[in-house]
């Protein structure tokens, strides 16, 4: 399946807000398809006005949300796919009362966090009774879907899952992560619990680790490869009110750069006359890793 794993950095310098964790493995009852699959990722929402409602051509962002899934991944990405096409194709709906045009800002018709998650909902929805018709043992999936809210203006999660008696039905539920609690998805949750409660003692002195001890608890468990499920290379994706983003843990092997297992050198190196960067990307300590 994998891991994902949200929680409240308040103790982030750079980015407080929320926080999100996950491994890269897929993998199937024949064994490890890949070690290599982003499954976080920041969507932007995007309106286009006037003559761009026809041309496309210029688009203006007006919230970005966060996305993740665990469990199949034909159902998370393509999930992810029709959520990122409805939410870059957003035009201004007109108002109406008996005296004529409403006018309503920008500001008021932003969707809030909820509205997004719900929209979520009800493609998962159509993909898991899709694909339970045909394939039942295959049709699970958990999906988080996170971000600073403009509209409520705090930060929201949301859960949205089936279960084995009713796959058909996707649930959803809002975290509250307001304390010290972690919203951890995919399979084998109490060992993930246990290796953060470990990895938080490890890091409560550490300045700048004290609020990551979810990040060093995963890539424990993928080095020692003790969940069969669990694995690959970390991503992390973080949000609060002025920016949302993706990062990676960068390796250093025998003077080449890994991101999620591709060189960046050999495997990506530049686009025309430009490069692919990811950066800033995070390196853990050595000695948080056992």
């Amino acid at each position: 399946m994998t891991s994902i794993i949200c929680w409240n950095n308040k103790h982030e310098d750079w980015y407080p807000g929320i926080w999100a964790v996950a491994d890269s493995k897929v993998s199937s009852d024949a064994g490890i398809m890949t070690d290599s699959l982003q499954k976080l990722f920041v969507l932007p929402v995007n309106i286009y006005q006037g003559e761009d409602e026809v041309t496309r051509e210029h688009s203006h962002k007006i919230l970005s949300v966060c996305y993740g899934f665990s469990g199949s991944t034909l159902i998370g990405t393509s999930v992810k796919d029709i959520l990122a096409l409805c939410l870059d194709n957003l035009t201004e709906m007109n108002y109406y009362d008996e005296s004529g045009d409403i006018s309503k800002s920008i500001e008021g018709r932003i969707p809030s966090i909820e509205e997004i998650a719900k929209l979520t909902q009800k493609i998962a929805q159509k993909y898991l009774i899709a694909m339970g018709a045909y394939h039942p043992n295959n049709a699970r999936c958990e999906i988080v879907v996170f971000g600073f809210c403009k509209k409520h203006n705090e930060s929201k999660i949301y859960v949205l899952k089936n279960s084995p008696e009713q796959p058909a039905i996707v649930s959803f539920e809002e975290k509250n992560f307001w304390g010290e609690e972690y919203v951890i998805l995919g399979d084998r949750k109490e060992d993930v619990r246990k290796e953060i409660e470990r990895k938080n003692i490890a890091c409560a002195e550490e300045k700048h680790w004290k609020g990551r001890a979810p990040i060093v608890a995963l890539q424990q468990i993928i080095k020692n490869s003790s969940l069969e499920t669990i694995g690959g290379h970390i991503q992390i994706c973080m949000a609060n009110r002025f920016v949302s983003r993706t990062m990676y843990i960068s390796d250093n092997v025998d003077e080449k750069f890994f991101i999620l297992g591709f060189d960046m050198f050999s495997d990506f190196g530049s686009l025309g006359g430009f490069s692919i960067s990811f950066n800033p990307t995070m390196a853990i300590e050595k000695r948080l890793i056992e």
